[in-house]
């Protein structure tokens, strides 16, 4: 096989496939003591308000939707992992599907609704979802920098929904003004 991807991107694909795998981990580790007691583990929906997360049939995006769930909505998982996809039931025409990792949060996400002003010692990636990649636009990475404020929606497992994207909430605090 010939690869033209270059040794940076595949270094960002592994990074972004660790932090999938560690994700799915925690919410796997979570649901198998549950599981082990006959319990379904709860999670919930972490993304931005207004916008909604698909629940697809298969764990796929080719996968057709199932139904869509709105941030802070619960659901249940027994952990079941394929690709970063998390089998999630209670919801839908059939019960259930399949969510995407990177949206779900293994703690009830606290409503926020105030401007923050990031603390990082030099600037914060805003990414996609939890965990996932950076944000990009014209090729250029979006940085929250130091300093910068940003309107906080959400914060659930360490990361805040921003009006920039998924920023680990270590990196922001309420903005004095």
């Amino acid at each position: 096989m010939n690869y033209n991807t270059s040794g940076r991107k595949r270094t960002v694909i592994i990074v972004i496939l660790a932090a999938l795998a560690v994700a799915a981990g925690i919410i796997c580790g979570i649901a198998d003591s549950r599981a082990a007691e006959g319990q379904l583990a709860k999670c919930w929906i972490l993304c931005k308000p207004g916008t909604q997360v698909n629940v697809r049939r298969r764990p796929t995006t080719d996968s057709k939707s199932e139904t869509q769930l709105d941030a802070g909505d619960e659901v249940l998982t027994d952990g079941e992992t394929q690709n970063g996809w998390v089998r999630v039931y209670g919801v839908g025409e059939d019960g259930g599907g399949w969510v995407y990792v990177g949206y779900l949060s293994t703690e009830e996400p606290v409503k926020v609704g105030a401007r923050y002003v990031c603390v990082a010692k030099k600037q914060a990636a805003c990414r996609r979802w939890m965990n996932g990649p950076q944000i990009e636009n014209n090729g250029r990475k979006q940085w929250l920098k130091n300093g910068e404020n940003v309107d906080v929606f959400l914060v659930g497992d360490g990361w805040a929904v921003t009006s920039r994207g998924y920023i680990q909430s270590e990196w922001l605090e309420v903005d004095p003004e």
